[in-house]
């Protein structure tokens, strides 16, 4: 496309030519246009998008995604953004502009932070820069100024809506930005109902940020207050005070319709309901001579309540009067309510009068029963009728005479019930429809007719019975008298109000079973209620009943109560107490507990939990169940006078049964030798304790020994029970069951040695055991051989050493365990909390037939301080276990950590001396290098008057000085920790070089520059050795690479 200034040359040839040419500039001019606003503003700190977008109705990029920003300047294209060239980008936009995609024509820009340097730029867009050059679209007409500030606009606050205390209004916040990539926060001091803030863009590059939400308003003066807290920090706040209108709610008089009793006292209340405290009315009647009472409350947020409670005293004279109440309030307003009084007097006007009931309910198909009574002033005259009517105002339609039609919809559905002269005025309507519904009927009863009288007055109309007709079947009411207890009888009630003694509802229970009884009983006038009472045994298995009730009409409901059973327990019992028992002597002791409930079966606990248990339940009739703990008791002496205690643990409690133990000592018995029959009988002594301690569960090895004879070699050895029964033989089969292959003998006969083990000591294995020997057909019986064996539920505790009170990390320490056992055979195995060292263990015997077996081990204390525990743990044969404690209180972690940190031979003293030693060197080392340094720049004695210290610290001088030369600037901190020599010259032989840390404290300082610097005739002069001049270094500028983007006006 030809530009306009060769179209002006050209312009000569013809003026056909120059309108082409005309007409074309201004058609490619039109091939592209760049929207984005003149004048955008940017929060200091924060982002700033600048909108823009480009399109193209010829010539298109080649590149389309290809969008390049610059900084308008009058020669040259400094880069703004390019994601290309990010790195030629200018140092005040370079790493903060981004492009924002938004769409395939977007070249909005995005600029965070925002900065000062920011201020007054201007900046324009270019597409495609390397194929669209300016002959195309000249992108620098239409740029953007950048206008940035420090403070935030304060958002704007608006409330809509009904301004009355007790209402809800609309609050609005919103504010401008220019940062939609990252919107503002805005908060506000009342609870927020609705949904997140609403981010909507508008013109000139701006977007809103709208939060709403709705307020209740609680008060008259209520302040809200929005804040706004743009992204970078800066923030700003508005507030706005709501004014808001108290309001009044009309006065209402409750009850409105109530029927007075002449001479009987009522309660009427006044109720004014306003919504702000300061508003509290004085309620005043026109019934002034009555009592009343005045209370007020608040009944919610911005709710306000007054009640005035009169007692109405009515008189016959007040019939259609008005009872009103007055509302007088503090700031002068005044209400008014009035209400009708219906004033219902004995007697009517006539001779005669009649009672009802004000309204009475009956479902749709089924009947119901008005009663009805009349009396006369004087006497009844005869052959008196009743009639029913509708009431109507100017007409009577009769729904019951016996005489003459009544009208369609009563026809045949009415009747008397009861005699007229017992004055008895009660009407029967059956089958009763919706139509019914609302229906006002009264009776007649006089001589007279009632068309013989002027027109119904409202003395009539208030003595009506107002007929309600539902078609919703009232629920049945449930309910269950005394407490539900499994396995007792129970009853469980359902009742329903009915209007129809004919025809009643019928009642239904389901869910149990039992026996029924059905109980109808008038309830008031015209209402009945039919109950049906089940009495049935409580199971276990029932969880709820039902009770369904049908109307004649048809009608159902239902109603369901769960039953929540109690599960009863009895008192526990020790059927088998223990009695007096001996020492080591098991003995079965039996507790039961009879409960009701599967499902509260009980845990049967004994005080001593280390004996053998067991547990039967067993179900003994339909919900009644027994469960049954036998305890193999096995005393000893200090467990007498003690309690042994049966608990049995329910779901909903616990239960208890105590025995006092009596525990006698085992007195050894005299002596007795049996000899049998057909054989020959030798006495001899032998060395047995008569009484010994096993652990049950465990085994035991019962020392026996006897002095051999010389010319006697016994066959063999023979353990029995003293009451019968061979205990060990060495024919297996003369062994009884109960101890075969649980008994040895140890050592050798012959030598005199007749110890017995056995394995597996059962609770009952108390003996006494005797031994004796045979040769041939001779019996050898000893003296002293019985032995009664004292059983042990638990095993002895193992005893630990005593442990010094404090103990060092990381020290080693020596601690044994022992504890005694009578089973050599099989000692115990002990195990400790701690990984050892070394560990030993031993076996020694203290007494005849008693043994202590000691475990000894070396530990290292591990790292931690505090009280730690040590344990040892005693597992005896077949697995009965004992542990035993002790605490240890360690200290010295740290230093322990210390010495294992440093290499074999180094004590921790002699590091801390070598620490020691190295920082006083260090610190008088620095000391020293200051004083000479301080020494070498010290001036000559007295060049001049010495300057005072205000004049010494001030960085003016005196006029009759000359300045002294200004030195280099102060090197950064790394320039001065840096070993390169300094290419300054007034400073390169003024001071050493900054030297290294370990330099610095080398003795060899031979290459170090000679400098002195003296002050003479207030001049400053400075000796170097070596000139060194700055480098060149090349301008940043200069240097920079031009991309080819850089210039697109070479397209």
């Amino acid at each position: 496309m030809l530009p306009l200034e060769v179209c002006r040359k050209m312009a000569g040839f013809s003026r056909v030519l120059l309108t082409f040419c005309v007409l074309g500039y201004i058609f490619s001019s039109r091939a592209w246009q760049v929207k984005m606003p003149s004048h955008i503003k940017g929060l200091l700190g924060s982002c700033l998008v600048i909108p823009c977008s480009f399109d193209y109705y010829h010539y298109p990029p080649q590149v389309s995604d290809r969008v390049v920003w610059y900084q308008y300047v009058s020669r040259g294209y400094p880069l703004v953004y390019d994601s290309w060239y990010p790195n030629d980008v200018i140092g005040i936009f370079k790493g903060k502009t981004h492009r924002l995609h938004r769409d395939p024509k977007s070249c909005t820009l995005v600029i965070y932070p925002i900065t000062w340097s920011h201020h007054r730029q201007k900046i324009y867009t270019w597409v495609d820069p390397e194929h669209v050059g300016r002959s195309t679209y000249r992108f620098f007409d239409t740029t953007v100024t950048i206008e940035v500030t420090n403070t935030a606009e304060k958002p704007q606050l608006m409330i809509f809506g009904d301004k009355k205390v007790g209402k809800s209004v609309q609050v609005e916040c919103s504010v401008y930005h220019t940062c939609s990539s990252h919107p503002p926060t805005l908060t506000l001091n009342i609870p927020l109902k609705h949904g997140p803030p609403v981010n909507v863009p508008v013109s000139d590059g701006r977007s809103r940020t709208t939060l709403t939400t709705t307020m209740d308003i609680i008060g008259d003066h209520q302040t809200v207050e929005c804040s706004v807290q743009h992204f970078g920090g800066l923030n700003a706040t508005t507030s706005e005070t709501l004014s808001a209108e108290c309001s009044f709610s009309p006065l209402t008089i409750s009850p409105t319709s109530v029927e007075f009793l002449e001479g009987h006292e009522s309660q009427v209340t006044c109720t004014a309901l306003y919504t702000c405290p300061k508003d509290i009315p004085n309620l005043t009647w026109n019934y002034n001579t009555m009592p009343a009472s005045t209370d007020t409350r608040q009944i919610a947020d911005a709710q306000w309540r007054t009640v005035s409670t009169l007692k109405m005293k009515a008189s016959a004279k007040d019939h259609g009067g008005s009872l009103t109440c007055n509302a007088r309030f503090n700031r002068g307003q005044r209400q008014e309510k009035s209400i009708t009084l219906r004033v219902k007097k004995s007697m009517l006007s006539h001779d005669w009068s009649f009672t009802t009931p004000g309204s009475i309910t009956g479902m749709k198909g089924s009947c119901v029963i008005i009663p009805c009574s009349f009396t006369y002033v004087s006497s009844q005259p005869p052959n008196l009728r009743v009639i029913w009517y509708l009431y109507q105002s100017n007409e009577y339609p009769a729904v019951f005479d016996q005489r003459k039609a009544v009208i369609r919809k009563f026809d045949g559905k009415t009747s008397l019930i009861g005699s007229v002269g017992e004055r008895n005025c009660s009407l029967k309507i059956e089958k009763l429809e919706m139509s019914h519904n609302q229906d006002r009927l009264y009776p007649w009863v006089d001589v007279n007719p009632i068309t013989s009288y002027h027109t119904l007055d409202s003395h009539m109309y208030e003595k009506t019975t107002q007929l309600i007709v539902s078609d919703q079947a009232q629920q049945p009411q449930l309910s269950i008298v005394g407490i539900l207890r499994v396995g007792e009888q129970s009853k469980v009630s359902c009742s329903v109000q009915h209007t129809c003694v004919f025809a009643p509802p019928t009642l239904n229970l389901n869910g149990i079973s039992g026996q029924d009884v059905t109980v109808d009983t008038l309830v008031s006038d015209g209402i009945w209620q039919r109950t049906v009472e089940r009495t049935w045994t409580v199971q276990e298995t029932d969880q709820s009943v039902e009770c369904a009730v049908t109307y004649s009409g048809g009608q159902r409901a239902r109603s369901e109560l769960r039953l929540n059973a109690e599960c009863p327990y009895e008192q526990i019992t020790m059927n088998e107490p223990p009695g007096e028992v001996t020492e080591g002597v098991a003995k079965s002791v039996i507790c039961s507990v009879t409960y009701k409930c599967e499902k509260n079966k009980p845990a049967i606990e004994w005080n001593y939990n280390d004996m053998q248990s067991s547990l039967r339940f067993t179900k003994m009739s339909g919900n009644t169940h027994k469960v049954v703990s036998n305890l193999t008791f096995i005393g000893s002496m200090d467990d007498n006078g003690k309690s042994l205690t049966c608990t049995a643990r329910f779901i909903t409690g616990t239960v208890s049964a105590s025995e006092n133990l009596v525990v006698k000592k085992y007195v050894k018995p005299a002596d007795e030798l049996y000899v049998e029959e057909g054989g020959v009988s030798h006495v001899l002594e032998a060395d047995v304790p008569f009484r010994f301690s096993a652990l049950t569960e465990s085994c035991v090895v019962i020392p026996c020994s006897f002095q051999p004879q010389a010319d006697v070699t016994l066959q063999r050895g023979i353990w029995f029970k003293k009451t019968g029964g061979v205990v060990f033989h060495k024919g297996r089969t003369y062994v009884t069951d109960h101890f075969r292959d649980r008994t040895r003998m140890l050592g050798e006969l012959n030598e005199g040695n007749c110890s017995l083990e056995i394995d597996h000591i059962k609770p009952f294995d108390n003996g006494p055991f005797c031994f004796r020997a045979e040769k041939d057909k001779d019996v050898y019986r000893f003296n002293n051989s019985c032995v009664f064996i004292v059983m042990r539920a638990s095993p002895e505790n193992p005893v630990m050493t005593s442990v010094p009170p404090e103990v060092d990390a990381g020290s080693t320490l020596s601690v044994s365990c022992s504890v005694k056992h009578t089973c050599p055979s099989h000692p115990p195995v002990f195990s400790w909390s701690v990984q050892n060292l070394t560990s030993e263990d031993t076996h020694s015997l203290i007494t005849q037939g008693l043994w202590e077996t000691t475990s000894t081990i070396t530990f290292v204390v591990a790292v931690g301080d505090g009280v730690k525990s040590l344990n040892c743990t005693a597992t005896f044969w077949r697995d009965k276990a004992q542990v035993s404690t002790v605490k240890l209180n360690v200290k010295g972690s740290l230093m322990y950590q210390m010495r294992s940190s440093l290499p074999l031979g180094i004590p921790v003293s002699v590091v801390v001396l070598i620490v020691i030693i190295v920082a006083v060197w260090f610190g008088v080392s620095i000391y020293r290098k200051r004083k000479r340094t301080e020494d070498s720049l010290s001036p000559p004695p007295r060049p001049e008057k010495r300057r005072s210290l205000w004049d010494r610290l001030s960085r003016r001088n005196p006029d009759n000085r000359e300045r002294p030369p200004r030195p280099e600037k102060r090197r950064s901190i790394w320039g001065r920790f840096s070993s390169a020599e300094d290419d300054r010259v007034g400073w390169q032989n003024e001071r050493n070089p900054r030297q290294s840390f370990w330099r610095r404290f080398s003795r060899r300082q031979g290459d170090a520059a000679n400098l002195s610097v003296g002050y003479l005739n207030n001049s400053v002069t400075v000796d170097y050795k070596n000139h060194t001049s700055k480098p060149r270094f090349p301008s940043p500028k200069n240097n920079r690479r031009t991309p080819r983007s850089a210039r697109p006006e070479d397209y």
